[in-house]
């Protein structure tokens, strides 16, 4: 037996979840494919690279 986790994304990704469900996908599937595909390694590389540019962006005062 799986997994359950509840999880909190923004806005974006809510968007794109939602078209993928609409076109008959199942969160999980979702969720599984893209974190077993890019792994530990690449998930973590994918969030330290997010906070780096908010920060770069919250330095310069750039927008999103």
């Amino acid at each position: 037996m799986g997994n359950q986790y509840s999880i909190t994304v923004s806005d974006e990704t809510d968007k794109i979840l939602q078209d993928m469900k609409n076109e008959g996908y199942k969160m999980s599937q979702i969720v599984d494919a893209a974190v077993s595909i890019m792994g530990k390694e690449g998930c973590a590389r994918i969030i330290r690279d997010r906070r780096a540019l908010a920060a770069l962006k919250k330095q310069t005062g750039g927008g999103q």
